[in-house]
């Protein structure tokens, strides 16, 4: 498993992807048009390993009209806090990078509507709040018009510890 603990040039701890997705984390938010009116509410259940060099994030989506999504991103690190990542529906790769406190991520990506497929652009940005919280921003566009924007809450999961049996805090 790589080194996670980076540092930056002004000695802050960088706010590093793979190092708040490892283990289980939730999250809960909202999608809004470019009206800002209220289109779905989504809840997640995320879960991030290293599998070798390559940190592996599987998605499992849940929306108030009752759908499920899955996706898995493969993410690998660049070091200096870049990152790039990859799924399925991503057009090309996920660039990203980090800082002390946000996490920033832009990628093309094929959303399914109801009867076809369009390719619009995201513009992820992470922010941490607290000891295992971030509120996560996303902005959806096309041609660059904005579509929408992505409001989700992330919570990392406390999850038991197979050797001692005692709950480790994420």
């Amino acid at each position: 498993m790589p080194n996670n603990s980076t540092q930056s040039t002004d000695h802050q701890t960088i706010f590093e992807f793979t190092e708040f997705f490892l283990g289980r984390t939730r999250a809960w938010g909202i999608f809004e048009d470019r009206f800002g009116r209220l289109r779905r509410r989504i809840s997640v259940e995320m879960h991030g390993s290293w599998r070798e060099q390559i940190f592996v994030l599987e998605e499992l989506f849940a929306y108030d009209t009752g759908a499920t999504e899955k996706r898995t991103w493969l993410v690998e690190p660049l070091g200096t806090g870049r990152f790039k990542a990859t799924c399925p529906d991503c057009v090309g790769v996920a660039l990203g990078r980090c800082d002390s406190d946000s996490i920033v991520m832009s990628y093309q990506f094929r959303l399914a509507l109801s009867t076809r497929v369009i390719v619009v652009r995201f513009d992820d940005r992470i922010y941490r709040t607290g000891d295992g919280i971030a509120i996560n921003r996303a902005t959806m566009s096309k041609w660059g018009v904005k579509l929408g924007e992505l409001s989700l809450f992330f919570h990392r999961v406390a999850e038991q510890d197979q050797e001692s049996g005692t709950v480790v805090q994420a």
